[in-house]
């Protein structure tokens, strides 16, 4: 069963929230940004990568770590389907 994680990725803390228990979907994602805990979301495509569903809600400095994320999240719905 997938569950909700936190990560970090290149020094920076991220807390995965999944939208979908059964099979990696949709996940809010979380991160300090200038004092205040900003949300986004990102959305697996069709070639089954995650992508951030709308970029202007990322702060900027963290969109460029949109692969990494990705990674991160299919890396951890990989080992929970192991357990």
């Amino acid at each position: 069963m997938l569950k909700s994680f936190s990560a970090e990725v290149e020094g920076v803390s991220f807390d995965f929230n999944t939208m979908n228990i059964q099979r990696p979907q949709l996940f809010q994602v979380y991160v300090d940004h200038d004092g205040q805990k900003v949300r986004f979301h990102m959305q697996i495509n069709n070639e089954g990568v995650f992508r951030i569903a709308l970029k202007e809600a990322c702060p900027e400095p963290y969109r460029h770590l949109e692969s990494l994320l990705s990674a991160t999240i299919l890396q951890h719905a990989q080992e929970a389907e192991q357990a």
